[in-house]
């Protein structure tokens, strides 16, 4: 049985790796938390600015067109409530947040149970790594004792036919 200089394992055996679509789906899913944060900030963003009547800056712009695409399934669902003199408080925006925040707990679950399928099939490669090792030694130290019985033995049964006598008739 040949043995794989890298591993030590035997190069019949074959290696349990993490499929590519469980990486790809960790990386995907990863990205969608990202944007479902950046959506959330630029929601609340939106709703503290709108109800303090932030004057029009480009930053505020930013927010505002930012915001819009993350805002705009949940347009007109609520009315908004004034807030002061000048400013009003975007419901909308803040149901949509609460939607958004409940999504990010759905992808981030959604996370963790990649996670644990790469890490039980980590686990699984590990395990078997271990076991060949295992029968790999055990199959080192028979050959050692077969060939430490078979040296032994040989000289051994010389030296019990020399000390014996010869019996002469």
């Amino acid at each position: 049985m040949a043995i794989d200089e890298k591993t030590g394992l035997p190069n019949d055996s074959k290696i349990i790796s993490v499929p590519g679509y469980l990486k790809l789906g960790k990386i995907i899913t990863w990205l969608l938390y990202i944007w479902i944060i950046f959506g959330v900030v630029m929601l609340a963003l939106r709703t503290f600015l709108l109800a303090t009547s932030a004057n029009p800056t480009t930053f505020v712009d930013f927010v505002y067109r930012t915001s819009a695409d993350f805002l705009q399934p949940f347009r007109g669902i609520f009315p908004s409530k004034p807030v002061g003199e000048t400013g009003y408080l975007d419901v909308s925006a803040i149901f949509a947040i609460i939607i958004y925040l409940i999504f990010a707990w759905l992808v981030s679950a959604g996370i963790k149970y990649i996670q644990a399928k790469i890490d039980d099939i980590k686990e699984q490669e590990a395990e078997r790594i271990e076991r060949l090792q295992a029968k790999q030694m055990l199959e080192q130290r028979s050959q050692i004792v077969k060939q430490t019985t078979y040296v032994n033995k040989t000289p051994a049964s010389r030296q019990t036919a020399q000390s014996q006598p010869k019996k002469r008739m």
